[in-house]
């Protein structure tokens, strides 16, 4: 099952995750992303992550098996 992760030090800050991909982000309050699931485990929420991932303008977004 993969794992989903949030690289802090990679992360602009834009939105991008959350904003489009609620289901497994959310902002804190100093607005970064935290993950709200840390191991999508159906087809469609792994294709959520891997979407967010793509689009992520820092490539802050890390998909592992």
């Amino acid at each position: 099952m993969p794992a989903l992760r949030v690289d802090k030090t990679k992360c602009i800050k834009a939105g991008e995750c959350y904003y489009n991909h609620p289901a497994l982000f959310k902002v804190d309050k100093e607005g970064f992303p935290t993950v709200l699931i840390e191991q999508p485990g159906t087809p469609a929420l792994i294709d959520e992550a891997q979407a967010a991932r793509d689009v992520c303008p820092g490539q802050a977004i890390i998909l592992e098996d």
